[in-house]
């Protein structure tokens, strides 16, 4: 048996059908749904999917292969806690072998196994050299994720974040675009924010986030204005 989860093989042949199939001409949104399409075949997975961030820092779907995908990006929208936030968050790789098992999330896992959802594994996709979102696929049995898998991912990541620096450049009218645009406005601030609370209150990067967003919600301000009063030295709510 092959220790190999994905061939050279196999990923040459998916990243040369992405490219004869002119992703650029296509709407942002239209192009990542086929980019995230083409995952399972890749992987044997059961499904695939994109979240990027908006103005206010929370990810939001953009792209799903199956309603299992579906379920694992909502839930994540809906807590701003799990494997592919920490992904952005952290700005780093993030793999689950089995959710059922899996203490880090133990909150989310009875949504997550009770739907099907055991191994995930998340990326996090760039723009600009700033973390903007994650990429993730998942199994409905326990999965051993490897190197092959994660250089896989990375590289249809590397895809997705072409994508989106050519849609930024040119400046496109699109609502996705215009979202990016929000979201990238505001995340150097963010991640200073994150660093420094992290620093003052012994924090997880998670923790910290959240906390300024859960200050913004209470507050009814922006994400930005409460992450300027975290770098101003000023008390959150």
């Amino acid at each position: 048996m092959s220790l190999v989860n994905v061939d050279d093989g196999a990923l040459s042949a998916v990243m040369g059908r992405l490219s004869r199939q002119e992703l650029g001409r296509m709407d942002l949104r239209e192009a990542l749904g086929a980019v995230v399409g083409a995952m399972p075949e890749l992987f044997a997975v059961d499904g695939a999917g994109v979240l990027l961030l908006d103005e206010g820092q929370d990810l939001r779907h953009v792209a799903s292969t199956d309603e299992g995908a579906q379920i694992l990006e909502a839930l994540q929208e809906t807590t701003g806690r799990g494997p592919c936030v920490s992904a952005l968050i952290d700005d780093e790789v993030v793999m689950v072998s089995d959710m059922a098992e899996d203490d880090r999330w133990a909150d989310l896992r009875p949504v997550l196994v009770g739907n099907g959802i055991r191994g995930i594994l998340g990326v996090p996709v760039h723009v600009a050299g700033a973390a903007v979102g994650s990429l993730n696929v998942y199994h409905r049995e326990a999965h051993g994720w490897d190197r092959s898998d994660v250089a896989a991912v990375q590289a249809i990541d590397g895809v997705i974040e072409h994508l989106l620096t050519t849609a930024l450049l040119g400046a496109r009218h699109e609502q996705l675009v215009g979202q990016l645009e929000r979201a990238l406005s505001v995340r150097i601030s963010i991640d200073r924010a994150v660093g420094m609370l992290m620093g003052l209150h012994e924090l997880d990067a998670a923790e910290a986030f959240e906390r300024i967003r859960r200050s913004a919600r209470a507050a009814r301000r922006s994400v930005r204005d409460v992450a300027g009063d975290v770098l101003a030295f000023r008390k959150l709510p």
